[in-house]
């Protein structure tokens, strides 16, 4: 049954090192055989896929499928909502909090659906969902009219011009040694796979790190500083190519998870990290855990800047406040 959406493909023909372009004949064949007519169009550079997307849902598209990796899917569930203005929504303290004042997501089109085909090096996202059988299944999941209605998170931080930003997330974000990765993963050639560069991204970028200490705040609340390796504000379960960082983690309860890996050393640091792929760390010494609707983080090192990773992208540093926003976005399934 094909589905009975007007569907728009939002593709990136670089993702999965170019797996997109390569593949993109038999991709689209199977598109017509699945969903009948729709439309497409190839993104060509970073945020274009945000801004295709916009477009699409402004001239009465009902479905966006976006086809490539997890940067890609960020940018197209971004182009679902309005652009907020990071100004009005928050505020830096001169104590070194971003502080949000609250805001609704301003959706384009309620009743929209987002279909995705994962192609990228990482594919995470997808793990948290069960599409796990290649395009083909994600292609298959299009037919019908079965969707959930899921959480999104957003953020506001420190962009690299040193102003606050912001932006929504589907999956992931946090920061320490996993914005280091991503900084070095996004500058580097991911040819060989999304484990593989992950893994020498990751090796390379803790060669050079240090552990910062930072302050969380949850629900203006709860206060804790720690020295950590890295930290997660999860909706979806998985980051870096495949790491269980967030077992328990859901998309529809209303909540995020953070996970912290406390100040591992270079020796320790490897056993946990390994242990992360299997989502087994969860007990280990230094690794904490809270559930939270909004948590701010601030680096108490002077001089010190802590990367983010959002989605697998690196757009700036801490101070940052991530929150969820329950059940606002239709994923089919």
């Amino acid at each position: 049954m094909a589905s009975n959406l007007r569907t728009f493909i939002v593709a990136n023909p670089t993702s999965g090192a170019g797996s997109v372009e390569r593949e993109w004949d038999v991709i689209e064949r199977q598109l017509k055989n699945t969903l009948g007519e729709y439309d497409v169009a190839f993104t060509k550079g970073p945020g274009h896929a945000t801004l295709l997307t916009r477009e699409a849902l402004r001239a009465g598209w009902e479905m966006i499928v976006a086809v490539g990796g997890d940067g890609t899917l960020n940018e197209v569930v971004n182009g679902f909502f309005e652009r907020p203005e990071p100004k009005e929504h928050y505020q830096l303290q001169s104590e070194g909090w971003l502080h949000w004042r609250g805001n609704d997501p301003e959706l384009i089109n309620k009743d929209a659906v987002l279909g995705m085909i994962p192609m990228g090096t990482g594919g995470d996202f997808r793990r948290t969902i069960g599409l796990m059988g290649g395009w083909r299944e994600a292609v298959n999941a299009l037919k019908g009219d079965n969707t959930r209605t899921i959480d999104v998170g957003q953020v506001g931080f420190i962009g690299h011009e040193g102003k606050i930003e912001t932006c929504y997330f589907i999956n992931i974000a946090g920061g320490g040694l996993s914005g280091a990765v991503d900084d070095v993963v996004n500058k580097s050639s991911k040819r060989l796979g999304g484990t593989v560069s992950f893994a020498l991204a990751a090796f390379r970028a803790f060669s050079k790190y240090s552990n910062p200490e930072i302050e969380l705040r949850m629900d203006e609340v709860e206060e804790v500083r720690q020295r950590i390796t890295t930290f997660v504000a999860a909706n979806g379960q998985y980051f870096g190519g495949g790491m269980w960082i967030a077992p328990g983690a859901s998309i529809t309860d209303g909540q995020l998870q953070i996970v912290t890996l406390g100040d591992l050393g270079k020796i320790e640091a490897v056993p946990t990290l390994a242990r992360v792929y299997s989502g087994t760390h969860l007990g280990d010494e230094k690794v904490w855990r809270r559930q939270a609707k909004v948590v701010s983080a601030r680096c108490l090192d002077r001089g010190a800047h802590v990367l983010l990773d959002i989605d697998g992208e690196q757009p700036g540093r801490l101070p940052a406040t991530f929150h969820v926003h329950p059940q606002v976005l239709r994923l089919k399934t």
